[in-house]
């Protein structure tokens, strides 16, 4: 790690250089914390998404388009709970809503009148035929891929190298790796993680995003096989907030619609994001199953999946032969829900607000495009709508292996750096903004960004 800072500070980045140095200086309260939390979780976190080195920072309070640390330090925050926050933190509406939720009933096996109405909004919304809702949106690509494989008496499925669908076994296969195994245009299923059974990547495809050619080529070599194909529309949080092509898209939709493979669009990140049916509003393509989750419920853990009415039916309301399992406790929890509908209340008395939020992103990517220009550093921004990341070292970021050819190192030390300086920018994730950020928010991003690459 020192060797790799020394690296940078020879590229003529001294701030970056210093980042870990400037960043343990200004949260010993979190490091504290952390040290703590090892003595009773692995690593001191609950999840791996939490820890970044030297040690994850530890938040007090949160407000809007702001958070506050534990040693007191204000944060401008792009990293919005990995997306979730779409109308920021504690936002009034949601605050209202939960309170007044919570006071009727919180838990419930039972369906209820608020699910419903959630359930036809957002059926409504976007074009499902049919929706069921999960907790998190691992359930949801879990339950959509099973739908698949009794719609089609198919196992196998395929998946874009890079793509994360949540923390089922066959989901960790080709995603997170930092040595990517096989060719570039045939990508190998190697699992990512000790503990995975060392068959989970047989029943796994992988597609290298973007390669038309190569995604043509290897669905119709395994069509007979193949349940489904699931592909993020953007490739977010292990892909660099990479947009796939138009072309990359038709492709998948023209080749499994032939085969009668099932297409699955993962729009945890982007169903919120992309326009009102989300992909299908951005790119014109209509996938057969959708799973939605981050920003559904403004940061609340609610998620869901859904698509054509006799793929759903079949599976989830059909012979015993054909139904899928798909429950659990938490699933339609009332005050997740009330949350839901605060969102969808808000998006609905601002329907400006996605497109003027899409002009931030815009305004933020051309920003650090220039600032990266202006220093002289090297580097591609890449993203769609209100959602990007910066990658030092590149040309071109179209693609996760793309994405690992740049300077990894220096970009992490990069947003460190930003960390450091006051921008929560967590390293190696893209940002996505939120309602509540503003144009000057904006502009402080920039103004950092400047400062970080003096």
């Amino acid at each position: 790690m020192r060797e790799a800072a020394t690296a940078v500070a020879r590229a003529g980045l001294p701030r970056v250089a210093d980042a870990e140095r400037d960043y343990a200086r200004r949260t010993p309260g979190s490091r504290a914390r952390w040290e703590r939390a090892t003595r009773v979780q692995p690593n001191g976190v609950s999840g791996n998404g939490k820890y970044f080195p030297p040690h994850p920072l530890f938040i007090a309070d949160a407000k809007g388009s702001r958070v506050t640390d534990v040693d007191g330090h204000e944060y401008l925050d792009v990293l919005m709970g990995s997306g979730s926050l779409l109308l920021g933190h504690g936002h009034p509406r949601i605050v209202a809503a939960v309170s007044e939720q919570v006071a009727r009933f919180s838990g419930t096996t039972m369906p209820h009148e608020p699910g419903l109405a959630l359930a036809e909004r957002m059926s409504a919304k976007r074009g499902l035929a049919r929706i069921r809702f999960t907790v998190t949106g691992s359930e949801a690509t879990q339950s959509a891929l099973r739908v698949a494989r009794s719609a089609t008496g198919r196992t196998r499925f395929a998946k874009c190298e890079g793509g994360y669908h949540g923390s089922g076994d066959a989901f960790l296969v080709a995603t997170h790796s930092t040595a990517m195994a096989g060719p570039d245009s045939e990508p190998a299923a190697k699992p990512d993680y000790a503990g995975l059974p060392p068959s989970v990547g047989d029943d796994v495809i992988v597609l290298p995003y973007n390669d038309v050619a190569a995604a043509e080529r290897l669905i119709r070599r395994s069509a007979a096989d193949l349940a489904a194909v699931i592909v993020e529309p953007v490739l977010f949080s292990s892909g660099g907030a990479v947009p796939a092509t138009g072309e990359f898209l038709d492709t998948l939709r023209r080749e499994t619609a032939a085969a009668g493979i099932v297409l699955i669009f993962d729009e945890v990140v982007t169903g919120y994001r992309l326009g009102p049916r989300g992909a299908e509003s951005h790119y014109g393509v209509t996938a057969d199953l959708v799973t939605l989750g981050k920003g559904v419920a403004g940061g609340l853990p609610l998620a869901a999946f859904g698509g054509r009415a006799d793929l759903m039916d079949l599976a989830l309301a059909g012979s015993a032969e054909s139904r899928v399992f798909q429950s659990g406790t938490y699933v339609e929890n009332a005050v997740s829900v009330a949350a839901a509908h605060a969102v969808l209340d808000e998006l609905a008395e601002r329907p400006d607000a996605l497109t003027r939020l899409d002009a931030l992103g815009e305004r933020l990517r051309t920003g650090i495009a220039a600032e990266l220009d202006r220093a002289g550093v090297p580097g591609v921004v890449t993203g769609a709508g209100s959602m990007l990341h910066f990658h030092l070292g590149a040309t071109s970021v179209t693609n996760r292996r793309e994405l690992l050819r740049a300077d990894v190192e220096s970009s992490r030390l990069a947003q460190l750096a930003l960390v450091a300086a006051g921008v929560l920018w967590q390293p190696l994730h893209p940002a996505a903004l939120s309602i509540v950020h503003t144009a000057q928010d904006v502009d402080n991003v920039l103004a950092t960004m400047r400062e970080v690459l003096r």
